[in-house]
């Protein structure tokens, strides 16, 4: 049965709870893929200088935290003036405050829902980071709040970037509402908010979204490759093997979209993408 967003909540209470005990250090919180990391990584971070976004010496807000992904890479790769990580759950906060440091080098840490009605955090931001969130909204009530409330939240030159699939028509999934691109646009648009940049990344080192059609075509195709990415990555290798496994799979997906994006637009491409929005 698909799962409403309490549902998701209820998961992540325990989820986060559970990284935080078992972890040794901040490596034992990392919950993403570290292909998908190096790919998306330099993007992001190129898309941050192409578009002059303020995240040195700017209000930086990371929506969703979870076990600090983006934590870690903004304090990493710049110096904002703020950075701000919240989640509804009120067990990734605690984790964020004990491996990451509240209120140290201009870190602060909010248990707070983007779709509560009239979210104040106390001003707006140049850079609202919002990583595989929006489609773990389902109800469009709660959705719409969620982007009324970004809207507020980004400052009047920011951008909110979020990550999203924009397929042809709208996906459901247990964990996740995909909305279809027409669907994404019209919800933005009728918060002020409107698409400004789009950038694919990563094929196969995150969910097939972006390919319509049913899951025993070239859905099932690309999570078959995705499987047996996954099961590399945790055999049991050695730390030089397996980083040598992570940028050579890393440079496989760069190449596969280099020769993808000559011959797609972005939003077509089937991966997820950075989407870039201001206010219009």
């Amino acid at each position: 049965m698909p799962m409403t967003q309490h549902d998701i909540l209820t998961h992540y209470e325990k989820e986060w709870k559970n990284t935080s005990d078992a972890a040794d250090d901040t490596a034992g919180l990392r919950y993403s893929n570290p292909v998908e990391d190096a790919v998306l990584y330099p993007a992001y971070e190129r898309l941050i200088a192409d578009l002059n976004i303020k995240a040195d010496g700017g209000r930086v807000l990371d929506v969703g935290s979870g076990s600090g992904r983006w934590i870690r890479y903004f304090r990493q790769r710049f110096r904002p003036a703020l950075l701000m990580g919240i989640d509804y759950t009120a067990a990734s906060v605690q984790l964020l405050r004990k491996w990451h440091g509240d209120d140290a080098e201009a870190v602060e840490f909010r248990h707070a829902d983007i779709t509560q009605p009239g979210l104040d955090l106390g001003g707006t931001f140049d850079l609202v980071n919002v990583a595989n969130v929006l489609f773990h909204i389902p109800e469009p009530e709660l959705y719409a709040r969620a982007l009324e409330n970004l809207a507020a939240l980004v400052a009047p030159d920011g951008v909110i970037v979020t990550t999203e699939f924009l397929p042809r028509v709208t996906m459901r999934t247990e964990w996740m509402l995909v909305r279809s691109r027409y669907e994404f646009e019209a919800a933005v648009r009728s918060m002020g908010l409107e698409i400004c940049t789009i950038r694919g990344f990563g094929f196969f080192s995150n969910d097939p979204m972006g390919i319509d059609g049913p899951d025993h075509g070239l859905r099932k195709h690309f999570n078959k490759v995705r499987a047996g990415t996954t099961n590399l990555l945790n055999s049991q290798v050695n730390d030089q093997t397996r980083d040598f496994l992570v940028e050579f799979l890393a440079e496989i997906e760069r190449a596969v979209y280099g020769f993808a994006r000559e011959r797609l637009a972005e939003m077509d491409l089937p991966s997820q993408k950075l989407v870039v929005l201001r206010r219009s």
